[in-house]
């Protein structure tokens, strides 16, 4: 009996995922409630000037457009395959705009740059993959040493639909399809797999990605799992008071709507005065 192939994190390795991310990513985002961030970090980062740090910069969408603004920037992530892709992206920038932003791999929990920044973004809900209160109170803790005293920090998390995060015979999917940006093949996507765990304020999803030739054979076939960790905003707040910031704004979009259940959160922190 063969082995069961191993189920990998996100963006753990290379994969057909990591291949078609940004295509994925921006069929999913359209009329989300996450459309339009790149405008609204690069409007902030008009007001607060750079330098500016991304956390979880991925393949490099937010980051190479602030460059091109012509603002300096430092992208993190934990995701080598990641950080290849967003390499790519930096290579086809201007000379000028290529020169402003630099990647690295860092952990956002142990953060230490020896340096700080005007403003700091977190984008694409990358918070809320630390996973624990205790990791969650380490990231914060480490990006408010990393923020200028007058500076800003923007997480952006996904309000929690209460009844998708707790266990239930009804379980709802979704998928779709694309083109592979570089085969030019059909490839799948949906969620297979939903195990919410509210004791640890979990959701946990496996997604199937496979690529299929233009005779309908399937090429390739994988599965990876999704892990992310919801909170309130009562608990995003008083975790804020903790670790010493303000809230300066807080929004239910990108385009500055009032929070919402169901929708964003989107908050714009900097240091608590006193």
């Amino acid at each position: 009996m063969s082995e069961k192939p191993k189920l990998r994190a996100f963006y753990e390795a290379d994969s057909l995922h990591t291949e078609i991310y940004d295509a994925l990513g921006a069929s999913l985002v359209t009329g989300s409630s996450v459309e339009g961030d790149t405008d609204f970090y690069r409007r902030l980062a008009r007001e607060t000037g750079g330098p500016i740090l991304e956390v979880g910069c991925g393949t490099g969408r937010v980051a190479t457009a602030l460059a091109a603004d012509g603002h300096e920037v430092v992208g993190i992530d934990l995701s080598a395959p990641m950080l290849r892709l967003a390499q790519q992206r930096r290579e086809a920038l201007s000379a000028d705009a290529a020169a402003r932003l630099s990647f690295h791999l860092a952990d956002m929990t142990t953060l230490d740059l020896g340096r700080d920044f005007a403003l700091i973004v977190a984008p694409a809900r990358v918070f809320q993959f630390m996973l624990t209160s205790a990791a969650q109170r380490e990231a914060l803790a480490a990006l408010r040493t990393h923020l200028r005293p007058n500076g800003r920090l923007v997480l952006d998390l996904f309000d929690p639909l209460l009844d998708r995060v707790v266990p239930s015979a009804d379980v709802t999917t979704r998928g779709g399809e694309l083109i592979h940006p570089t085969t030019g093949n059909r490839v799948t996507w949906e969620i297979t797999g939903r195990r919410p765990d509210p004791a640890r304020q979990l959701i946990v999803d496996d997604w199937t990605f496979s690529e299929i030739d233009a005779s309908g054979e399937v090429l390739r076939t994988a599965t990876e799992q999704l892990t992310l960790r919801w909170s309130l905003r009562s608990e995003m707040r008083y975790l804020f008071e903790l670790l010493g910031f303000e809230v300066v704004a807080d929004y239910g979009d990108f385009r500055g709507g009032p929070p919402a259940y169901g929708r964003e959160q989107v908050w714009v922190l900097g240091h608590a005065k006193g």
